[in-house]
């Protein structure tokens, strides 16, 4: 009743307002009228006095206009002089307040020409009385109503509406307690009445349905014994499925942990595989570039081409049986990250532009000028599938062209989608192999392995890594027209410039840096390697250097050393048997720390190539990372961008404050 009251109240106040805001608006808008024809009258009226300076017809017609009530003062002016002037005398004594006058000048004119003015001041207090009054009566009116209103809605509600639900509220409470013959008022009104016969008809039901449900009762009483019997010989036979079910589940627990430590041991071996593989694989390639840079014979260059194209192979064929028990093992992540589409494409490119030039094949790569070049996405797998597609078209394409298209395909959500074509003129493939070609360890052709080689792994890798990315690979070929492959992914447009995390690049090219005029700055260089084979190969990378290498076979003699000071750079192998690369550099980073001294860039140096070991060694506080094996150009372009900018910092130092010592 509140409510409604309140909500009584509020809508008559509302009409009430709207009523006297209307009154208040139409009274100022008449006396603005009488203003203005009071400004119109006299103007007409004053034009022809004023130029003949008859003093008196313009007394006469203020002495008119002066007539109107609300008119306090009115004064004619020629010029600086005034010519009449009538003012309303007050009774009480008291001046009008400035807050409560209007006043309104209109110029005289005769001929166009302005010869005087006319003012005028004009009361608001009338009006302002007026709208008092109106106001005070709508609010009394408004006020009678409320209470009419009020009390005509209450009478009717508690007659019509709570008085009957009351009634029915206290059936409802005896039915609840379970006299079901207690009889259910009608309630005058029409919707009341008929929740009234609808409950009394749910009492009525209600009292058929307990003598119905103590019928069947007796029944269920008379079925129970039997029920009891069944019950007991079923449960007998779900003991005995029971027992089998267990059986059932401990063998298949047992397969699953059977499988998983079949899974475990599977990365296992491929993580030992990896390493074991790529330590002396550092050794074999890197003593094929030092030999491959030494003055050779023809047949001993060939000899060393060879060594070095088997090791490249071979490597191939390890990181894509790698990436491939990464895929199924679901343990491969796509990184987020802003990079240059064009810079991408460009590596790809680079990585096969010399197998093709061996080839005589004309090679070609575009870029279609709408599609964007900074996007973000995973940059490295992009290069990945792109570089296997180029070589696949290369190794199968003898005679003609290998062509590359970049352009931007149509998208529903209207974001960026980028499509891929590599298009070669080779041998073509079967239409009834083009389903298959994607499958692992599939080929088109039996030959094919042992015409070009490899393990029939690279399509499949790139078809899992599209899916990955979201994206769609499929094929076109006819035989003796060459193939061509398509696959389409969706980018975005970078939000902010990230920091591409460092690492290995499989898509870069691995050329030797021209140290022609190159200065190199002096440098000490502490090693921490186990392996005698790679410590030579790194040590004969930098003979023609003036950066002095350090060795430690172990990360115990490594810290020792380390501790010692002079060093400008660490090489650090990552697996150790006593000390792990890992272990090692957070002890050189807590001695760094506690002494106050600065950052010592510490690189990686590792046999295993997966993504998450970079993130160890870069959470380790290393500041780079390189996998094996490591190329000598590769190895002198990181030292030289990471002592550079501590050689800068030093001669800086250096020039500030002469005669400074630093450790």
């Amino acid at each position: 009743m509140l409510l409604l009251s309140a909500v009584i109240a509020a809508v008559v106040l509302a009409f009430s307002a709207a009523a006297i805001a209307w009154n208040a608006h139409s009274l100022s808008s008449q006396l603005e009228r009488r203003i203005d024809n009071l400004l119109a009258v006299a103007q007409t009226g004053l034009s022809t006095a004023v130029w003949q300076l008859d003093h008196a017809s313009v007394g006469d017609l203020l002495d008119a206009i002066l007539v109107d009530n609300a008119v306090i003062l009115a004064r004619v002016s020629a010029g600086a002089e005034v010519m009449a002037e009538r003012i309303r005398p007050v009774d009480d004594g008291r001046k009008t307040p400035l807050s409560s006058t209007l006043t309104r000048t209109t110029p005289i004119t005769r001929h166009g020409e302005a010869i005087g003015s006319f003012t005028l001041v004009v009361s608001s207090a009338p009006l302002r009385r007026d709208i008092l009054v109106n106001a005070g009566s709508t609010l009394a009116l408004g006020l009678i109503l409320i209470l009419i209103i009020t009390q005509a809605t209450g009478h009717f509600t508690r007659k019509r509406l709570l008085i009957p639900l009351q009634k029915l509220e206290q059936s409802a409470e005896a039915i609840a307690e379970g006299n079901l013959d207690t009889p259910v008022e009608m309630a005058p009104a029409c919707e009341l009445r008929n929740l009234s016969r609808a409950f009394d008809d749910m009492r009525e039901a209600m009292r058929h349905l307990i003598k119905d449900l103590q019928v069947a009762n007796s029944r269920l009483t008379d079925h129970r014994t039997h029920l009891e019997s069944m019950v007991a010989e079923r449960t007998e036979e779900l003991e005995r499925n029971n027992a089998s079910l267990n059986a059932a589940l401990a063998e298949l627990d047992n397969a699953r942990l059977a499988a998983e430590t079949a899974n475990l041991a599977k990365s296992r071996f491929l993580s030992g595989m990896s390493h074991e593989i790529r330590t002396p694989m550092n050794a074999i390639l890197g003593m094929a570039d030092i030999l491959r840079e030494s003055p050779l014979t023809q047949d001993q260059a060939n000899y060393v081409e060879i060594i070095r194209n088997a090791g490249e192979n071979l490597l191939h064929i390890l990181d894509d049986l790698i990436d491939l028990a990464r895929i199924e093992a679901g343990d491969l992540t796509l990184e987020r990250t802003a990079f240059s589409l064009a810079e991408t494409v460009d590596k790809a490119c680079a990585a096969v532009d010399s197998k093709a030039a061996d080839k005589s094949l004309e090679f070609t790569c575009t870029l279609a000028p709408d599609m964007p070049d900074r996007l973000t996405g995973d940059p490295a797998r992009l290069g990945q599938v792109l570089a296997s597609l180029l070589d696949n078209a290369v190794k199968f394409t003898d005679s003609g062209d290998v062509r590359l298209e970049v352009a931007r395909a149509p998208s529903r959500d209207g974001g960026i989608v980028a499509q891929f074509s590599v298009s070669d003129t080779g041998p073509g493939i079967p239409a009834d192999k083009l389903a298959s070609i994607f499958d692992a360890f599939t080929q088109a052709n039996n030959t094919t392995t042992r015409r070009h080689g490899g393990t029939g792994l690279g399509l499949a890798i790139s078809k899992r890594l599209i899916h990955m990315m979201d994206g769609r690979i499929w094929a076109e070929s006819s035989p003796g027209r060459g193939s061509a492959f398509h696959f389409t992914v969706p980018f975005s447009a970078p939000q902010a410039v990230a920091n591409p995390r460092t690492g290995p690049d499989r898509t870069s090219r691995d050329a030797p840096p021209a140290r022609g005029g190159l200065d190199l700055p002096a440098a000490s260089i502490l090693m921490f390697e186990d392996s005698r084979y790679n410590a030579f190969v790194i040590r004969t990378y930098l003979n023609d250097t003036p950066w002095r290498l350090t060795v430690a076979e172990n990360a115990r003699q490594g810290l020792d050393l380390f501790r010692s000071g002079g060093f400008d750079l660490v090489l650090m192998d990552v697996r150790m048997p006593d000390m792990d690369g890992c272990e090692a550099t957070r002890a050189i980073r807590q001695w760094e720390n506690e002494h106050g001294l600065s950052r010592t860039p510490v690189v990686a140096l590792t046999a295993h190539a997966h993504d998450d070991d970079a993130g160890r060694c870069l959470e380790a506080g290393m500041d780079h990372y390189l996998a094996k094996p490591v190329r000598k150009s590769a190895l002198i372009e990181i030292v030289l961008r990471l002592i550079r900018p501590r050689e800068t910092t030093a001669d800086s130092t250096e020039a500030q404050a002469p005669g400074k010592q630093t450790c």
